[in-house]
């Protein structure tokens, strides 16, 4: 993927991944679809919320 380069650590296991935000397709689904899980699995340990619960409180405060 152009814009995309895995780097490798000493023992050649891929360790990071570096986008060149210059030289990616916006519009590129995979790049989205990438991003997306890697925001999913860092957001995966957050605290929880119920959406009931959270409507409601928007609600009192007026905020919704």
């Amino acid at each position: 993927m152009k814009g995309v380069r895995v780097l490798l650590d000493e023992t050649t296991n891929k360790r990071i991944i570096q986008i060149d935000v210059e030289n990616v397709d916006p519009q590129d689904e995979l790049l989205e679809d990438l991003v997306d899980i890697i925001l999913a699995e860092d957001a995966k340990d957050d605290e929880k919320f119920d959406w009931e619960e959270v409507k409601k409180v928007l609600k009192a405060e007026g905020k919704l």
